[in-house]
């Protein structure tokens, strides 16, 4: 395989992954505007990202499924430019109507990045768990990114540019895309063999298939919750930064700095140590985390959600790294697609849960319970998770 045309794959799938989750996140941080300037409610702010949410998800099942079948390249194309337009689009609303149009166009586009860039990158590097780790650290510099692009943009100009700029940005990035595809990045290079895991039984292969599904909608749900919500209880308990949007989004960011470093950490350790038994340790001590930070306010509380995040996030590279052991590779853009159908799409309605507690409380405190049981509920299933041998390539 030609050495630069692997980093440049790398590289491009990297930032691909950073601009899917920053231009998907300017919406939580920018939703604190547009209460007041669009004179609506968190929680019916909240429902005009549900769709985006689930189309989010629904997406990547189609776009996994094609990706095995016709171009991975060409979806990544399509994925950078669709992005980009829509999040300009976005930018330009004027009525919530047309907010969540824009805002669903981003979640139908963004959709395509993660089963078909993930699969093109894992069939091209030979250390999966440390790849998937290292673009797992883009990905987190996403999240880190978002509430400081969308919080800057807001303040400098209006909440429009923190959508308009990202959007030109994406554009660019898939101009240079399409320049790599037709002068040194090659398609057609053979793919990379992995080591794979066999079931001992058909019984091992189905329960395997039942458990993996059911925690990929719980810490879909998990994650989908945190990412909507933090935004709003730090105004809300971090009045050492309320009513600052800049500030408010600079302790978000902080927060998903400590899940990139986690990305990275336990994405290398997947390559040396059992993803299942990794996986299951994660979330048992993400328990008491959520615990410890829905009783904390201020500082101590950014400090909570940053181990909550560094933990939580830190498990996605390994449950990836899961994944590809056990799908054949010829399968990863479905198993992907599968993973993130259930991961962004079901589980999106975390996101209306965020809301309707919210109203309905008037704080975070039980959202903060339900991040437990799910937290509980994840671990316990990694722990049932069948024991596996592990085959090397041919």
């Amino acid at each position: 395989m030609n050495k630069n045309s692997e980093i440049a794959a790398i590289c491009f799938a990297s930032v691909g992954h950073t601009l899917c989750h920053l231009l998907t996140l300017l919406f939580p941080t920018v939703l604190l505007v547009l209460e007041v300037e669009m004179n609506l409610s968190f929680q019916e702010l909240a429902a005009l990202a549900v769709p985006a949410a689930f189309l989010f998800g629904a997406g990547a099942l189609p776009a996994g499924w094609l990706g095995d079948r016709w171009s991975k390249t060409r979806l990544l194309e399509i994925y950078f430019y669709g992005t980009g337009a829509f999040t300009i689009i976005t930018g330009f609303a004027e009525t919530p109507m047309t907010l969540a149009f824009g805002l669903a166009g981003i979640g139908l586009f963004a959709s395509i990045y993660h089963p078909v860039g993930m699969s093109w990158l894992v069939s091209r590097t030979s250390k999966t768990g440390t790849a998937l780790g290292f673009n797992g650290l883009f990905g987190s510099l996403g999240f880190v990114l978002a509430p400081l692009v969308a919080g800057s943009l807001t303040g400098l100009w209006s909440w429009r540019f923190a959508f308009i700029v990202p959007g030109i940005v994406c554009l660019f990035i898939g101009i240079l895309f399409s320049i790599a595809l037709r002068t040194f990045l090659d398609e057609a290079q053979k793919p990379v063999q992995k080591a794979t895991y066999e079931s001992s039984s058909p019984k091992n292969i189905w329960m395997t298939f039942v458990l993996m599904g059911l925690a990929l909608l719980l810490t879909g749900m998990f994650h989908q919750i945190v990412q909507f919500s933090l935004p709003k209880d730090f105004d809300m308990r971090v009045l050492l930064t309320s009513g600052s949007l800049l500030g408010t989004g600079s302790m978000v960011a902080l927060v998903y700095a400590a899940g990139a470093m986690g990305q990275l950490l336990f994405g290398r350790l997947a390559d040396r140590y059992s993803e299942r038994q990794l996986y299951f340790s994660l979330f048992l001590f993400t328990v008491p985390a959520v615990a410890l930070a829905s009783q904390l306010t201020e500082i101590p509380l950014v400090l909570s959600m940053m181990l909550v995040v560094f933990l939580s996030t830190g498990a996605l590279p390994v449950e990836n790294t899961l994944l590809v052991r056990y799908a054949p590779s010829h399968r990863h853009g479905l198993v992907f697609g599968s993973k993130f159908l259930l991961g962004f799409g079901f589980s999106a309605s975390g996101i209306f849960l965020s809301g309707w507690i919210f109203e309905l409380t008037g704080s975070f405190i039980w959202l903060y319970g339900l991040l437990v049981l799910l937290a509980v509920g994840v671990a316990v299933i990694a722990f049932l998770l069948p024991a596996q041998r592990v085959l090397q390539p041919a």
